[in-house]
């Protein structure tokens, strides 16, 4: 198994996992070896307009029907690795936002841009030229909100490398170098679905249940049959197996004015249950 520092460009955002976990590889067939060690129970599909033989002998079986579903399939993915995805094309927003519909709840997408800030296209621009025929460039908070409008919750950069280039020069004209971001040529990028504590909560439970839930939250914050909705929570816990623990980080995601949490607190401790709600408003 690769250890950890051998993992490279996007890599490295991918541990090791042993879970039957799907993954979708936009083009880039190098990574599909790499991806095979890093996650050995994963089905992997990999979109591309030709296959060789030998690419297709690391690809699942389920490939080939899979691609062809894509147009009109959701939360398919538990990964999504598209590494140009924000350096060719035009329609970026529609395209991310196509990616996040085949997202599992908990999936995240994986891709990189090149960095406008970077010192020497600064350096190219500052003598007045200025090459984005081949690829896109983007500043990190213009990818922040594009992702962001595209409906991702978390996102989190790495650079691929650090050039040993000197910012100082910049940063004497006033440029802001937060994050060595004057000397990172190319930013990788991990955009998940779901926040961490969102998408923790939605592994454990089935959507069905998880609607019942919310659905009864709410009924008692807004204080619409509180008691008999209360008591209603309680069944469902105990039917479905909802531990308490599972039950106080939900209450703490959905439920948002402080006094309900209060009720639903001293409600289950008289139950014989202890649940750690936050007070503050969400």
């Amino acid at each position: 198994m690769r250890e950890e520092n051998e993992r490279r460009g996007l890599l490295q955002f991918v541990p090791p996992n042993f879970l039957p976990l799907n993954v979708l590889l936009i083009e880039r067939e190098e990574y599909l070896s790499c991806l095979r060690e890093l996650l050995p129970a994963a089905q992997i599909a990999l979109l591309k307009k030709e296959l060789s033989p030998e690419i297709k002998m690391l690809c699942d079986e389920f490939s080939a029907d899979l691609i062809d579903e894509l147009p009109n399939a959701e939360k398919i993915f538990d990964l999504i690795l598209a590494q140009d995805v924000l350096t060719t094309g035009e329609n970026f927003y529609t395209t991310l936002f196509e990616l996040n519909r085949l997202l599992k709840d908990s999936g995240a997408l994986l891709t990189q841009f090149y960095n406008v800030r970077f010192v020497e296209v600064l350096e190219s621009l500052r003598r007045g030229k200025f090459s984005n025929n081949e690829r896109r460039l983007w500043a990190k908070a213009d990818v922040v909100k594009l992702l962001d409008d595209a409906t991702y919750k978390e996102i989190h950069f790495l650079p691929d490398a650090i050039e040993k280039l000197s910012a100082e020069a910049w940063e004497n004209f006033g440029f802001d170098n937060f994050s060595d971001d004057l000397t990172t040529k190319i930013w990788l990028v991990k955009a998940c679905k779901c926040t961490a504590e969102v998408a923790a909560l939605k592994e454990f439970f089935k959507p069905e249940i998880r609607a019942d839930l919310s659905r009864l939250l709410h009924r008692i914050e807004y204080d619409i049959d509180a008691e008999e909705n209360f008591q209603r929570l309680m069944n469902l816990c105990e039917r479905e197996g909802i531990f308490d623990e599972y039950l106080s980080d939900f209450i703490n995601q959905v439920v948002v004015h402080a006094a309900a949490k209060d009720f639903i607190k001293l409600s289950a401790k008289n139950h014989g249950r202890e649940l750690l709600i936050g007070a503050s408003v969400l």
